[in-house]
């Protein structure tokens, strides 16, 4: 029986995993405006949302966020952090940039560490620290040599370390959060929706339209509910290293799927990056495997 941990363990690489191949999913929808792929994207999880919430019976649960006006506050802020993060990722993807993504999703896990180190207290022992230390140096070289400064990157990074902490310390049930989220931002997209797509980017499209529709729930409901467990449950330092999961499967698929253009320093920041990855998971499992023979 694994613990309420190892579970937010396993949900937190999941999430990043769908994230991670979504960059294969969302050009398949490039014939629609960047804003309408979000819009679709929102209501869709929300759609999602509120079947599993009518499901399990939990919409008081949704009731009692919009209760406590602080959460609201908080997620409101989350909701608009989300937004942003999934509008650019979006137009970036559609626009050759996977690989500019792939950086600006390195940087998040160290906002995400120090976040985790100053406000929750989580500590480092000495190789954990080497880790982040390295860390530091890779995504350092690699956007001093990317010869330009990595907007798409640096809002990537920043919008999803604050989404990220305000999940912590919002710290409710993952169901209801995705579903108060989606509820907040799909009013939006269904206002873009009417307004700027002919036939509100539903209705008269070809078969395939539909299934990838369907298909946006498993690359943004599904992934942001396991990401939402997980942030609850794990600590929000381990949560920034697993966050180099999604950007390392963007970096690998952007090679050798969509043949975008590497930049040799490329070939330096990743591989220091997975160093650092290793470092730290060893030291994870060294860890564990010393407190269950305690236990």
């Amino acid at each position: 029986m694994l613990s309420r941990e190892q579970q937010g363990l396993l949900c937190c690489i999941a999430s990043q995993a769908l994230w991670g191949v979504g960059i294969l999913f969302w050009p398949l929808l490039s014939y629609l405006q960047p804003v309408s792929i979000l819009s679709l994207r929102m209501v869709c999880s929300f759609l999602f949302a509120i079947v599993l919430i009518t499901a399990t019976k939990r919409l008081h649960l949704v009731k009692n966020l919009f209760a406590n006006r602080k959460v609201a506050v908080n997620l409101i802020t989350a909701s608009v952090f989300l937004a942003i993060n999934w509008g650019v990722y979006i137009y970036a993807i559609n626009n050759g940039k996977a690989i500019e993504v792939s950086l600006g999703y390195y940087i998040t896990p160290i906002l995400s560490i120090i976040i985790g180190r100053i406000v929750f207290g989580d500590v480092l022992n000495k190789y954990q620290a080497a880790a982040i230390l390295l860390v530091f140096i890779g995504v350092s070289y690699g956007m001093f040599s990317y010869g330009h400064i990595p907007y798409y990157g640096l809002i990537l990074g920043f919008t999803f370390a604050v989404y990220g902490f305000l999940h912590k310390i919002i710290n409710a049930n993952a169901i209801s959060i995705l579903c108060a989220e989606t509820m907040i931002i799909s009013p939006f997209a269904v206002i873009w929706l009417l307004s700027s797509e002919p036939d509100f980017g539903i209705i008269g499209y070809p078969p395939l339209h539909y299934i990838l529709l369907a298909g946006t729930i498993a690359f943004t409901g599904l992934p942001l509910m396991l990401f939402s467990y997980a942030a609850i449950t794990v600590s929000f330092t381990t949560i920034g290293f697993i966050l180099y999961l999604s950007p390392s499967i963007n970096f690998l698929l952007a090679i050798f799927c969509t043949n975008e253009a590497v930049k040799p320093s490329d070939y330096i920041t990743f591989p220091i990056v997975w160093l650092a990855l290793i470092i730290y998971t060893a030291d994870m499992f060294y860890k564990n495997k010393r407190l269950k023979k305690y236990v």
